[in-house]
């Protein structure tokens, strides 16, 4: 952390810290700033989040420049002012904690101090912790990935299979992480994991004719690495970009593409050895069990990416209901023969409208809903055929793989884009507040050199 303070009136600069209680003002705006950008939500919340507790603690003005990693803020009170540098270390999702800041910032009372501030966000950092045991959270990444794998069109039983390759990889992600160890090689080495699983337990079915699984091939496992898809980065990296705040949504983008090219990197070291190809599946459920399978799947894959992002029971089954009325809506207008860039586009806006509508009247914050009930239709199983295409030699296949991916991605994080400037006026009439400290002339005065 780095501060810098000073004072703007007229004569010498004081050293800046003669204020005491200024200083510990702005250090706990800046730490509740850091907290809720190392809970994964995006740039635009955190600068508002830290502006309400700003005001509230008697700031003149507070403007903040947000990455993926660093908070700049500099805090304006009289004519003194300070600036602050604050890195934060890692990337992670807490939906809950997102929950427990946002509803602070929002109800602090004018006029409180520090020590208000500091004893709220001390409760938080040590009381708003998982409320999921460890081995749901393994199981609901097993889930979220079966689920992935039937809306994929693979088989019940290949589903069965990625359930426990997937939940192998997640078991091996959080052993990892809690070890604080590199986010890019945990990525590696936890879809190698998931690939490598998968073709184990297949393997093993297809030796016992017995066993219901025994039809199981080894194309399913690209449905197995999907846990690793970084929703939460991807999605609000294109509304950080909305905004015109390139300097928090590019790192955010490059960030959730480091990921995906890290898990693909691992699942495709274990494909080179053992010769799998994630080849599109042929497995076909009609009439209405397919639109009760895409229905019940995608409010199962939502509810397990949801109790691994830490969401409330509450943010749960919204985001799921949400995310499922998008998601059959997206499958109707594909069967429809809408192109499938617009129906994720409809999708996202329908998620992004019905996460408004679930959140108006309550504190849950609407990232907490929108993002999770719409990761479901993020084209994963794309992204990872395009590197391995890539990795084949097979140029055409990688592109077009790689291009229903991209304009995928962009076209459903555009419609919770697009949902957001219906229902929010701070994102459909941006304004700049201008400096304080313009030099202003009256009209048609002259200035003396």
């Amino acid at each position: 952390m780095v501060a810098v303070s000073g004072d703007e009136s007229d004569g010498a600069r004081t050293n800046g810290w003669d204020n005491p209680d200024f200083v510990d003002r702005t250090e706990a705006v800046v730490r509740l700033g850091s907290m809720l950008l190392s809970a994964g939500t995006g740039a635009y919340r955190v600068k508002h989040a830290m502006a309400r507790a700003a005001m509230a603690l008697g700031m003149d003005r507070h403007d903040a420049a947000v990455s993926l990693t660093e908070i700049i803020t500099t805090t304006h009170m009289g004519d003194n002012f300070r600036t602050v540098v604050r890195e934060v270390p890692r990337v992670a999702v807490d939906a809950r904690r997102i929950e427990a800041l946002e509803t602070l910032s929002r109800n602090m009372p004018n006029g409180c101090d520090a020590f208000f501030l500091e004893s709220r966000l001390d409760h938080i950092s040590r009381h708003v912790k998982s409320i999921w045991p460890a081995w749901l959270n393994v199981l609901s990444a097993g889930m979220a990935c079966a689920a992935f794998a039937v809306l994929n069109r693979f088989s019940i039983e290949e589903a069965l299979v990625v359930l426990i390759a997937s939940a192998s990889g997640q078991a091996v992600r959080r052993t990892l992480a809690r070890r604080e160890a590199n986010q890019f090689g945990v990525a590696a080495i936890a879809g190698a994991v998931s690939s490598l699983v998968y073709l184990i337990v297949s393997v093993l079915c297809r030796a016992q004719p017995w066993l219901p699984l025994h039809n199981v091939d080894g194309t399913g496992y690209v449905a197995a690495i999907l846990f690793l898809v970084p929703g939460f980065p991807m999605m609000t990296a294109v509304l950080d970009i909305a905004r015109l705040d390139f300097g928090a949504g590019l790192p955010r983008a490059f960030y959730a593409m480091a990921i995906v090219l890290s898990a693909g990197a691992g699942a495709w070291a274990i494909c080179l050895v053992f010769g799998l190809e994630p080849l599109p599946p042929g497995y076909q459920i009609t009439g209405v069990w397919w639109w009760i399978a895409i229905a019940v799947s995608t409010f199962i894959g939502i509810c397990g990416f949801a109790v691994m992002f830490n969401s409330t029971p509450a943010m749960i089954w919204r985001a799921a209901l949400a995310g499922t009325l998008a998601n059959l809506t997206r499958f109707a207008l594909s069967a429809a023969g809408v192109p499938d860039a617009a129906g994720s586009f409809i999708g996202g806006l329908i998620t992004g409208l019905l996460a408004f509508a679930f959140a108006n009247h309550n504190t849950l914050p609407r990232i907490t809903l929108s993002v999770p009930g719409s990761v479901i239709m993020v084209p994963g199983a794309a992204m990872y055929r395009t590197l391995y295409w890539f990795n084949a030699s097979n140029t055409t296949q990688a592109i077009t793989f790689g291009m229903d991916a991209l304009i995928g991605v962009l076209a459903l994080a555009s419609g919770l884009a697009a949902a957001r400037m219906c229902t929010d006026p701070g994102w459909t009439i941006m304004r700049w507040r201008p400096s304080p400290h313009a030099f202003r002339t009256e009209e048609g005065s002259t200035l003396i050199g």
